[in-house]
Parts: C-alpha cells; sequence; structure tokens
C-alpha cells in the first residue's frame, strides 16, 4: 500500500466534525456512568448534578483541541484538578478520557516548547494533589499509573507529531520531484522543437539556394533554349512546392534564440548508408530493408525520418548491448514508416525517454522522437518486445501531396 495515499486518507475527513464527534461521545460515556451510579448510598442528586456540570466543562473544549490544544489542556486540567480536589461523588473513571486527549492533543498539535511546558504544569499538578495520599502504598501506586497513564499520551502525542511531519515531507517531496518531470519533459520538448525549427530552416535555406541558382539559369538560356528554360521552371515550382510544405509545418515550431544557424544541407534516408556505417563501427551490425517503390518524399520527413533512425540506433549502441539492429523504410501509398528493432535490454532509461543526446544539436530520446512524428501528424509508438526493444514511426504523405 502507497504510504502517500495511507498519509492523506484522514485529511479527507473534517477536523472539526471529528472533534465534536470525539468530544460527544466522551461526554455521553462519562454521563452514562453517573447515570448508572448514581443510585449509590454516598451520591446525591446535588452529587450528580455537580459531576455531570464537571464533565460538560472536561469535554466540551476538546471541540477546539487542535486549533488551540494549549489552551484546551488548561481548560480541561483546572475543572480536573478542582474536581479532585472537592471529591464530589462519583467520581467517574472515564473521564480520564478526556484528560488523555487534551495531554495528546497538545503533544501532538502544540508548540513543541507549549507541549512541554503543559506536560511540566501537569506532573507539578498531580504531585500535588496527590501529595496527601502519597505515603499510603496504595495511594502511591495510583500516583504512578496516573503518571504513566499521562506520560503515555504525551508520548503517542510526540509520537503522532513525528508521522504527521513524516508524511508531510513524503508529500512534498513527491510534489516537488512530479514538478521537475514536469519541468523536464516541457524543456526537452522545447528544445526539441528549436532544434526541428533549425533543421527546418536548413531545408528551407538550401531549397531557396537551388530556386535561385535555377531561376538564373532559366533567365540565361530562357532565348536560346525555350524546352530547357521551361524545365528549370517546372523544377523551380516544385521545389517552391515542396519549401511552402514544410514552411507550413514549420509555423508551430520556435526557434531557441541566440543560437549558431548550420546552413548545411540536412540529411535525409540517403544518408542512412554513412550513418549504418558510423554504428558498425561502435560495435553494432545493421540490416537496412525497404518495402514497397522507393520515391521521392517530403524533405521535412525526408529529415524527420533520418532522425528518428539515428536516434533509435544510438539508443541501441549507449543502451542495449545487443550486437544486431534491423532498420526497415516502407514506402507506401499516402504514407512512410521507419521501424528499428534491437536485440537488447529495456533500462530505466530507454523507457523513461531519457537517452541523452543522439545527434549534433543533442536529443532527448523518446520525448523527441515522438515530438518530430506528431508536428508532421504521424503516429509514433516505441516499447519492449519479446527480444528487446522497437521504435515504429508512420508518416502520412497524402497531406504533403495534395499542398503540391
Amino acid at each position: 500500500m502507497d504510504f502517500r495515499t495511507t498519509a492523506r486518507r484522514p485529511e479527507r475527513l473534517n477536523p472539526w466534525a471529528v472533534d465534536a464527534g470525539l468530544a460527544a461521545v466522551l461526554a455521553a460515556i462519562t454521563l452514562a456512568e453517573i447515570a448508572v451510579n448514581a443510585d449509590r448510598p454516598d451520591v446525591t442528586a446535588s452529587d450528580a448534578w455537580w459531576s455531570a456540570a464537571f464533565t460538560v466543562a472536561m469535554t466540551l473544549p476538546l471541540v477546539l483541541r487542535r486549533r488551540y490544544p494549549f489552551a484546551v489542556v488548561a481548560a480541561v486540567g483546572v475543572p480536573a484538578t478542582v474536581y479532585n480536589v472537592v471529591d464530589i461523588p462519583p467520581d467517574p473513571y472515564t473521564l480520564t478520557f478526556s484528560i488523555l486527549v487534551a495531554v495528546y492533543s497538545v503533544s501532538a498539535y502544540g508548540r513543541r516548547r507549549l507541549a512541554v511546558t503543559a506536560a511540566v504544569i501537569a506532573a507539578v499538578a498531580l504531585v500535588l494533589i496527590n501529595l496527601p495520599v502519597m505515603p499510603d502504598e496504595s495511594g502511591f501506586a495510583d500516583v504512578v499509573n496516573q503518571f504513566l497513564l499521562l506520560g503515555g499520551g504525551w508520548v503517542a502525542g510526540q509520537n503522532s507529531r513525528y508521522r504527521r511531519r513524516e508524511a508531510e515531507l513524503l508529500r512534498e517531496r513527491a510534489e516537488r520531484a512530479e514538478r521537475e518531470q514536469q519541468e523536464r519533459g516541457r524543456v526537452a520538448v522545447l528544445e526539441e522543437r528549436g532544434r526541428l525549427a533549425r533543421e527546418i530552416h536548413d531545408v528551407i535555406a538550401h531549397s531557396v539556394g537551388v530556386i535561385a541558382v535555377q531561376a538564373g539559369a532559366a533567365r540565361a538560356v530562357a532565348e536560346q533554349r525555350p524546352d530547357l528554360a521551361r524545365e528549370t521552371l517546372a523544377t523551380i515550382e516544385q521545389v517552391s512546392k515542396d519549401t511552402l510544405v514544410e514552411l507550413r509545418r514549420a509555423l508551430g515550431a520556435l526557434r531557441a534564440a541566440g543560437q549558431e544557424t548550420d546552413l548545411r544541407p540536412a540529411p535525409g534516408l540517403a544518408a542512412l548508408g554513412e550513418l549504418v556505417e558510423k554504428v558498425g563501427g561502435a560495435g553494432v551490425r545493421v540490416s537496412v530493408r525497404e518495402r514497397g517503390q522507393r520515391r521521392d518524399v517530403p524533405p521535412g520527413v525526408d529529415l524527420s525520418a533520418y532522425r528518428i533512425v539515428q536516434e533509435a540506433l544510438t539508443n541501441t549502441v549507449k543502451h542495449s548491448g545487443s550486437p544486431t539492429a534491423h532498420v526497415t523504410i516502407s514506402y507506401g501509398l499516402s504514407s512512410l514508416e521507419v521501424q528499428v528493432i534491437d536485440e537488447g535490454g529495456t533500462s530505466p532509461a530507454r523507457v523513461s525517454g531519457d537517452t541523452g543526446p543522439a545527434s549534433r544539436d543533442g536529443g532527448h530520446g523518446l520525448i523527441g522522437m515522438r515530438e518530430r512524428v506528431t508536428m508532421l501528424g504521424g503516429e509514433f509508438e516505441a516499447g519492449a518486445t519479446e527480444t528487446g526493444f522497437s521504435v515504429h514511426a508512420r508518416f502520412p504523405l497524402t497531406c504533403a501531396r495534395e499542398d503540391r
């Protein structure tokens, strides 16, 4: 059973209702004892009424035992002392519970200094009240029993204070850990979006450079070679549409300020061979299989698919210990699917997504992969298999084609 859940359960009850019910129950029990003993020869009607009045005076203040514990122990202790001195029968034994609750409350809920003060006052009062009977053996035994009873109540209050403080510390620690985890996830998402924005910036910068070069070439040959100029303009049209698609998808990404821009063309699935060689140098054999007819895909999808494979293979090298990994690229009519499977284990870092950097910009494991795929409208799955770990991403291509 979770300790935090157990510690929070009593908080569901209203403390005022609990304390009012406790005071009412103690008063009812004591009054019932007085009523039972009212027929004794040594008890008069006046004695019974006085005992009932003292009972109410000693139980009613318990309603405020948590809010004003020191005042309550004083309000209960003074009538108890007077009642003991005047010695009015039938002297109900159950009134002891009211005193015990008051001592427990000041020890559990009062300030430490006031709790110690109340304990000292109670001990001195107990000695002074029982001083006449202490020389007698039975009287001395009664005093010792009273000391043990009140001391036990005070120690129980201290234990309750300690357990309550421990529960509060555990709850604060759990809440702080939850806030830190949420903050780490938020920062990871923001950093990954910034990295996506930089990489899409590379795609757009490269595309605009191509457009500028092709436009200059078309202008130079427009009069002598109109057919070649038309082909060049068609290339410009295609590149422009691809760039517009990526620009629309990048509207949700905010680029982090103060970071240098890398204007090199972004890698894609065509660069998987180089990536496989690098991973092979780290001791992991990678097999790459393609399904369907290979065809051109939008630059953003091409880049993200490459990054998914790169991140997954980096995790294989760092965390699985597997000597082999299998990469499958599936070209469909309306989608591109990427799957990376290894035969290693599932370490806590892989499952939590905190796998550290995987590319030149640094990554955030499963969080970064999921963010990449989601921004392009795709689907992402990752988890343990019977023999290792699997990463699967699906990128839609229909929307990109329609935008053209």
